[in-house]
């Protein structure tokens, strides 16, 4: 459901398709909606911890290609699932945008404000 570009390509390579794969031979009926005592097929593999909120490419890797960072779903659970996350819509991807970009800024420059200031065309001295 990532916009993301690298997501995008990871989403696309050959591991990933037979992951998926696996993942939906495994667990042929959505996991949620056996929570719940239905019986609907999987037709999507979701990502218990989102790989477009990983810091680097190792850890974006690392999250894609984890088994046990998979659920399969259906399509409306799997919707359900975003929407209640807060992961769906522009909204959502605006606030996630701003949420990664404090964080880097936090990792490297150590606090906010210098990093505010340098996003701000200020210096870091």
């Amino acid at each position: 459901m990532a916009k993301d570009k690298e997501y995008q390509k990871l989403i696309h390579t050959a591991r990933w398709l037979r992951l998926r794969k696996a993942v939906l031979t495994a667990h042929p009926l959505c996991q949620r909606c056996e929570r719940e005592n239905l019986v609907t097929p999987a037709t999507e593999v979701h990502h218990v911890k989102p790989v477009e909120e990983a810091h680097t490419r190792a850890e974006r890797t690392r999250r894609m290609y984890d088994p046990h960072n998979l659920v399969a779903l259906c399509h409306d659970c799997h919707v359900k699932t975003h929407t209640e996350l807060g992961r769906c819509g522009k909204e959502a991807n605006r606030k996630r945008q701003e949420k990664h970009a404090a964080e880097i800024i936090a990792k490297f420059f150590g606090d906010d404000e210098t990093g505010a200031d340098f996003l701000n065309g200020g210096t870091t001295e």
